[in-house]
């Protein structure tokens, strides 16, 4: 399949996916407390990968292993979703990941911030 079609998919994908997030995702392990950054699909339109980051929370320590739970809990019912908003003959299967992209950035930022005053 031509990756300018796997990226329109993957791109609907998210925006459905978001969308469900702000108005019909009830289970409380991730109400409010993930956001997905982004989706990739096989090839084939087997599977999609949906990478989700985990929100800070003032005052509270969120235990990621419940929130991956929560995620895996909802995958048939994203996909549902993703089948009946989308016109696609066969609706990939969905697979949760967490995406540290944002915290590792946040690390390495920090560690720099850090070189710079001891240098300063």
């Amino acid at each position: 399949m031509r990756k300018e079609r796997l990226a329109s998919i993957e791109k609907e994908i998210l925006r459905v996916v978001s969308t469900l997030f702000l108005s019909d995702i009830k289970n409380p392990k991730v109400k409010g407390l993930v956001s997905l950054t982004k989706v990739r699909v096989t090839e084939d339109l087997k599977f999609a990968d949906l990478y989700f980051t985990i929100l800070p929370v003032q005052g509270k320590n969120i235990d990621n292993s419940k929130v991956l739970e929560g995620l895996n809990e909802i995958r048939g019912f994203l996909r549902k979703e993703v089948a009946r908003n989308l016109a696609l003959r066969y609706t990939p299967e969905m697979r949760v990941k967490l995406d540290t992209s944002i915290e590792y950035a946040v690390k390495i930022s920090k560690l720099l911030d850090d070189l710079k005053t001891n240098k300063g």
